[in-house]
């Protein structure tokens, strides 16, 4: 009998945290949406001041990568504003879409690389790559 009693309530409680209604996706969802209507200006500030504190930048060097910051938040919005054009593109004109791309972060790349630090280069490099690597993990884990 006491163990009957110990199994409903093990049961019962479980059930009753299963249903708890703070989601942490809902959170986050809520707080992209508020993102959204954040100025390129606004993002490109926050994404130098993270740099900042990533890479312990000099005020010069906050200066010189905030505008690269406000471009590349810029190409951002324009290319989520043209994606859903990608699939009416040819094979010609995607493949020139593509390599625009590349050539743009090349090009970003090196200038990244002209202001930064041997040191802080390196470590750019490390947390451009994790990210890349965090964002196709997430992809695979929604199949």
């Amino acid at each position: 009998m006491k163990n009957l009693v110990l199994i409903a309530l093990v049961l019962f409680t479980y059930t009753v945290s299963a249903q708890r209604g703070d989601h942490p996706r809902k959170e986050k969802k809520e707080m992209v949406n508020k993102m959204k209507d954040w100025t390129p200006e606004q993002k490109a500030e926050l994404a130098t001041k993270k740099l900042t504190l990533d890479l312990n930048l000099t005020e010069a060097q906050q200066e010189k990568i905030y505008p690269l910051q406000l471009e590349m938040v810029k190409d951002r919005v324009h290319m989520r504003a043209h994606k859903e054009k990608k699939s009416d593109l040819s094979s010609k004109e995607l493949f020139e879409a593509q390599n625009e791309r590349l050539e743009k972060q090349i090009d970003t790349q090196n200038k990244f690389k002209a202001i930064l630090t041997a040191d802080q280069f390196e470590l750019w490099e490390k947390m451009k790559s994790r990210k890349k690597g965090t964002k196709r993990r997430k992809g695979r884990s929604r199949s």
